[in-house]
């Protein structure tokens, strides 16, 4: 049983048979997706993002999530009681099948995910990974946050609700989307400009949408 932090992301297409592709109806709705954000929200979200333009480069991994990523996540408010909840350095386990039909369990810490449920997460929607500015060459955080979204699939037991997800490394954000056997990546996002960020919202705000069309 190999934990999330083990996998890489070529390891994860071959064992379980998932492959990129460029794009999707659903990968071009998130990305254009709009609502409108108040005052207060782009007046916080615009303070933040001065404050991680000053530090990105100085801040450790802890600073990052605590100062500016769950910051912004938390504007977005994945919350309703009883419903659904941002669960913290939460523990997925699952059965999956690989590409010779054997089964294979995985298990492992996930840094952020939003799911049904009060006190463990039950059906999971969205998966976050992260990492300081300056990452080891062997760590592979796309690969990670794959095996988890793939674990999430299990989990839903054949709701076939897409899993939505994001990594970030230091001030760039890259959204994922997995339907199925493909999954899609979009473009890099700076976090440190206030164009990029307003569209970080607006996606954050897609995933919420579509949470609370599903629960």
């Amino acid at each position: 049983m190999k934990p999330f932090e083990k996998w890489k992301t070529e390891e994860v297409e071959r064992t379980f048979g998932i492959a990129q592709k460029d794009s999707c109806p659903l990968m071009e709705t998130w990305l254009a997706y709009q609502t409108p954000l108040t005052p207060a929200e782009l007046a916080r979200a615009e303070d933040l993002r001065k404050r991680h333009k000053d530090f990105v480069d100085f801040w450790a991994e802890e600073d990052i999530k605590v100062f500016f990523l769950m910051p912004i996540i938390d504007i977005v408010y994945f919350y309703e009681l009883n419903k659904y909840r941002t669960f913290m350095e939460a523990t997925v386990e699952a059965n999956l099948t690989d590409v010779r039909n054997e089964t294979q369990k995985v298990r492992g810490r996930v840094e952020m995910l939003v799911a049904t449920g009060k006190q463990d997460p039950q059906t999971p929607f969205f998966f976050l990974n992260e990492y300081k500015p300056q990452i080891k060459a062997q760590a592979d955080p796309k690969g990670q946050l794959l095996i988890a979204m793939l674990a999430a699939q299990t989990l839903n037991n054949g709701k076939n609700l897409p899993i939505y997800g994001l990594y970030t490394i230091g001030q760039n954000w890259y959204f994922v989307l997995l339907e199925g056997k493909y999954y899609y990546i979009s473009k890099q996002f700076d976090a440190t400009e206030m164009e990029d960020l307003t569209i970080v919202l607006y996606m954050l705000k897609f995933v919420k949408a579509h949470i609370e069309q599903n629960i």
